[in-house]
This record gives C-alpha cells, sequence and structure tokens, in this order.
C-alpha cells in the first residue's frame, strides 16, 4: 500500500483542497472583482456565499504571489544585502501611495499581466501587497540580452526612481525604462537558500536619504556638537572652542 493511502482524510476535502492549489484566477481589483466571483461562484457545483467565495480566491492568490519562489528570493536578497532599512521589503516603496505625478523610489513588484502594444513596446500590470497598477515598458528594456526575454507573467521586479502618473484616485500609471530596472527574479525560479542568496552581488542603487538604510548613522554625523554655556561675573555667556566664556573675552580685551 502506498504511504498516501493509510493518509485519514475525506476524498471531497481532497479534491477540494487540490482544486484551490490548481487554482488559477485571480480576481480583478475593485468592484468588477464582485462581479467576476459572482459568476465563477455560480458555475461551481457547491456554490458559497459571493463575498466568502471573494475572500477565498483573495487568499489563494495572495499565496500563490507572495508565496512564490521569485518573491521569497526576493525578500531575502533585499535582507542580505541591506537594500532597505533594516532589510525588510515592507520599507519598499508602496504602489499604493502613487499621488499624482510623482517618483517612486524603490519598488518590489509581480508582474501580473503582459501586453504588447504593437509598437515594441509591452504594457504591463504588476502589483504589490498594496496596490495593483499598470506600466509602461520601454521597447529598450525588452530588447535587453539581460533581463528582456524574462519579462513574463510571474517575475518579481526590483524597480528604483520609477516615474508615476495618477490621474484621479486608484488609477495609477507607471513607466519602466532600462535604467529604472535593478534586478529581475524570473518566474521559474528555484526556492532561495543561503548559499545561493550569499553567491549574489549587491547591485548599485541609489535611494533618496529618507529610504537609505544607513540613514541613523547619517544624522548622526551630521548633528552639531552642543554648545556649551556657563554663567559669569558680567551675566550669562556662552562658551568658546577653548572653553573661555565670551564675556570673559570681552573683558579681558577691554583691559589696558
Amino acid at each position: 500500500m502506498e504511504p498516501w493511502q493509510g493518509l485519514d482524510v475525506e476524498e471531497q476535502d481532497f479534491e477540494s483542497f487540490v482544486k484551490r492549489g490548481n487554482s488559477s484566477r485571480t480576481l480583478i481589483p475593485g468592484p468588477a472583482g464582485n462581479v467576476q466571483a459572482a459568476m465563477i461562484n455560480r458555475d461551481n457545483e457547491q456554490a458559497e456565499s459571493t463575498q466568502q467565495f471573494a475572500r477565498d480566491i483573495a487568499s489563494a492568490t495572495y499565496e500563490r504571489d507572495f508565496k512564490s519562489n521569485p518573491w521569497l528570493w526576493t525578500e531575502q536578497f533585499i535582507k542580505f544585502h541591506g537594500l532597505l532599512k533594516e532589510g525588510k521589503i515592507e520599507n519598499a516603496t508602496q504602489l499604493g501611495s502613487c499621488k499624482c505625478t510623482t517618483i517612486l523610489p524603490f519598488v518590489a513588484c509581480i508582474v501580473k499581466q503582459c501586453k504588447p502594444n504593437g509598437l515594441g513596446d509591452m504594457q504591463i500590470s504588476i502589483k504589490d501587497t498594496s496596490a495593483t497598477v499598470w506600466a509602461s515598458v520601454h521597447r529598450k528594456v525588452l530588447l535587453n540580452p539581460e533581463f528582456g526575454q524574462h519579462l513574463i507573467v510571474g517575475v518579481v521586479l526590483l524597480l528604483q526612481t520609477v516615474a508615476a502618473f495618477s490621474p484621479r484616485p486608484r488609477l495609477c500609471y507607471v513607466n519602466i525604462t532600462a535604467r529604472n530596472i535593478v534586478k529581475i527574479f524570473k518566474a521559474d525560479i528555484c526556492q532561495p537558500t543561503d548559499e545561493l542568496i550569499h553567491a549574489t552581488k549587491r547591485p548599485d542603487i541609489v535611494l533618496p536619504p529618507c529610504m537609505d538604510p544607513n540613514i541613523d548613522e547619517l544624522l548622526r554625523k551630521l548633528v552639531k556638537p552642543s554648545i556649551v554655556t556657563k554663567k559669569t561675573d558680567h551675566g550669562q555667556g556662552s562658551s568658546g572652542s577653548d572653553g573661555t566664556s565670551s564675556s570673559t573675552n570681552a573683558a579681558q580685551t577691554n583691559d589696558p
């Protein structure tokens, strides 16, 4: 008897688990996702409430995106090289923070859709834990031999100083050029190990001071030494670099 045959698992539970694990459906962001969930749920033999079904799909989608090998690589890569404060991916710029015309300093995102526009460029949908937005990828990115061929659904991108435009709330467009790309983690990359992570090279990136992982140390160097003041017989006076007060120095100057 095979080992799995001795497991005490109900057949219907096993089938449900397999279906959830193999599901490739994701919900459209926003209110349209509720309509999509209702349509998918209606086709199921054992329909759930629409809200519960939507939550189940959202949960499965999150697990598939942010527990995938490319995302795990990204988390450990950032931590090992100290690219962000405290080495945490959570300190990357959130796509959901895009407002009006702005520059996103450092973004970690997963590609959800790819659509060539027929002009040599590509429209892609990128996602992080805060939002999903559309991005325009310049043709030079696609022609780049280092990462152009790997830009497909499922890859994770590390981007820096990305231009973003938000014409209205909840709508954001990102422009990606070759110089914006820091690193690409392939969709079919293996599971990360300490040995593989340690063998990677630290990328050259330029972050704004507020995101620099060494910001606390830099601020300490910029703090001026405090000026010590002491009281003299002629009143309050500040001390000079040699420890004497300004009032005392003035009195000495006036002596014949």
